[in-house]
């Protein structure tokens, strides 16, 4: 498969706005996710896919429209993972698969 790509000199260029707002959803992502493992610390810690459903029942501002939420779950696994290294792989593809 191959792709073309053609670029014109006058195509709309990328806004130094929306690059400032989506680095500033990353930090809000990254430390709210460090809340919400903070909070849940006592517990036991949460598993991904809490933390995917607490962010999701919040009211996130700029998140990219088309994508929401799920256009940030690389940041949100990333965070996730730096906080839990020693977690089993939840919530990845393979949990997708049949085991049997």
């Amino acid at each position: 498969m191959s792709i073309v790509l053609v670029c014109f000199p006058n195509a709309p260029k990328v806004s130094d706005e929306a690059v400032r707002k989506d680095a500033e959803l990353d930090k809000y992502l990254e430390s709210r996710v460090e809340e919400i493992m903070e909070k849940f610390r006592e517990d036991g810690m949460p598993d991904l896919a809490q933390v995917m459903r607490i962010l999701s029942a919040e009211n996130i501002p700029n998140l990219p429209p088309g994508g929401g939420l799920a256009g940030k779950r690389n940041i949100i696994e990333a965070v996730y993972s730096k906080l839990n290294p020693h977690r089993e792989n939840e919530g990845g593809a393979g949990d997708l698969e049949d085991p049997w």
